[in-house]
């Protein structure tokens, strides 16, 4: 008796059975011929995984081949290690997407897909941008050309006027490319020192610490120029950033030159006292200077108003204006 006849003398009289009961009531040959084909979807699953696994492993060679292709492109400091690790993602991804009905080899397909991939990585890491990659390179063919041509390395003004910019952009785009190359600190300079090392005993300033502190001391001092009164804050920057003459800030002022340089003297005791109410160390301005109530309503401006954050800001201003 088959599912249906079951259904058709049972029905109303018992609950009707699950779907899961009826499927066992189905002919032998049913089953079996279900059984036959959940293996050949099996069985189809596993021979493509193994064809892809073959695949990858029988092309390796094609990752280091574009290693060695695209890293001369690339300064010494990028690592060769991740670009094979991105190049075999990219073998990976090409032998799970090829298709050889397509009618294209899977040595060229692969090739175009590993090579893309490597480039693809390497522009996600590079915080610098294609302009400043795209200058370099123009810089050093048009020095290369210069080379050859003369015999000698060119001038900066030969090389600027070969690439049609100023002298001024020629060096802002060396800064720029200097800015972005990037080096280990463990990066051994010599036969015992790493990188490190060398910076901290040569050039301290370029430690991220010490070129806060330094930024924070120039910001701090032109916060405190800025909150100057009147005309001690003009003495004081036409005397000390203009590099102008006492006796001619005292003419456009019409004031003596005694009177111009009480000015500036009244100044540096405003400064000096706001420095010390922000740093250790300052010496104190005596008591008995002139200017003591102004100078005490000065710093207490400051104190409040300029806080860490302003005078930062104020060195990163003033670097950009300069």
């Amino acid at each position: 008796m088959g599912p249906e006849s079951w259904r058709r003398n049972f029905h109303g009289i018992f609950t009707p059975p699950s779907d899961l009961f009826i499927r066992y009531l189905r002919p032998a040959d049913d089953l079996i011929r279900e059984r036959k084909t959940r293996k050949r979807s099996e069985v189809s699953v596993a021979v493509v995984a193994a064809e892809r696994e073959y695949l990858i492993l029988d092309h390796l060679d094609l990752v280091q081949h574009a290693v060695n292709q695209v890293s001369s492109r690339y300064p010494s400091h990028v690592d060769r290690g991740e670009l094979w690790n991105a190049g075999a993602l990219g073998l990976v991804e090409a032998a799970a997407r090829f298709r050889e009905e397509a009618g294209v080899p899977f040595p060229r397909y692969a090739a175009t897909r590993i090579k893309g991939a490597i480039i693809d990585s390497t522009r996600q890491r590079d915080w610098a941008g294609r302009a400043i990659r795209r200058n370099t390179r123009e810089i050093q063919r048009a020095e290369e050309a210069l080379t050859d041509a003369r015999g000698r390395l060119p001038s900066d003004s030969a090389l600027a006027a070969a690439l049609s910019i100023t002298d001024d952009q020629l060096r802002s785009r060396r800064n720029a490319a200097a800015a972005a190359c990037l080096l280990h600190l463990d990066y051994q300079v010599d036969d015992e020192d790493p990188l490190a090392v060398v910076v901290a005993e040569n050039h301290p300033d370029c430690l991220p610490e010490d070129s806060l502190l330094s930024r924070e001391l120039s910001g701090t001092l032109r916060v405190a120029v800025a909150g100057l009164p009147e005309p001690q804050r003009e003495v004081v920057e036409r005397y000390y950033f203009g590099a102008e003459l006492l006796q001619d800030i005292a003419a456009s002022l019409g004031v003596t030159e005694a009177r111009t340089s009480q000015i500036c003297a009244e100044a540096l005791n405003a400064l000096r006292s706001y420095f010390g109410a922000v740093y250790e160390g300052v010496p104190q301005v005596p008591a008995d200077a002139p200017g003591k109530r102004s100078r005490a309503a000065y710093v207490a401006t400051l104190t409040t108003d300029a806080t860490w954050r302003t005078r930062i800001g104020a060195a990163a201003s003033f670097q950009r204006a300069v």
